[in-house]
């Protein structure tokens, strides 16, 4: 049985993210796979290995990549984390992964999403006005 405060969603969705050092406010990013993420915490793999070790505390923004480039940064949020720990690759995989305990729960008010509303080009000629004859 799963004693953890948060239930996980699992997905396999690829991500953009940085990494800040709060004491020094450098920054690291990287492109990676969303493995799982909760309102308690995050698991992510990158290749290669991120510049953290566990123990650490770190500011992290994590973006969706969605597939079409014009379409890059819907949805974002942003969460001060400790590192937990850094897995090994799998024998198949080459991607360390990399679990993420959120110092503070995520809230809806943590994430961003905008949304693109674009026309979509409709098949077979232009709809023709109405008109009551007589």
């Amino acid at each position: 049985m799963d004693k953890r405060r948060h239930p996980r969603i699992h997905l396999q969705l690829p991500i953009r993210f940085i990494v800040a050092q709060p004491e020094t406010r450098d920054c690291q990013d990287g492109e990676g796979m969303l493995k799982d993420i909760s309102c308690g915490g995050i698991l992510f793999q990158v290749e290669p290995p991120l510049p953290v070790e566990p123990g650490q505390v770190r500011e992290f923004s994590f973006f969706l990549v969605p597939e079409k480039a014009e379409h890059r940064d819907l949805a974002h949020f942003h969460a001060q984390g400790l590192v937990l720990r850094i897995d090994p690759p799998d024998p198949n995989n080459s991607a360390y992964g990399v679990a993420v305990q959120f110092l503070s729960a995520l809230t809806k008010e943590d994430v961003t999403i905008k949304m693109t509303i674009s026309p979509r080009p409709r098949g077979g000629p232009p709809a023709k006005p109405i008109r009551d004859e007589p």
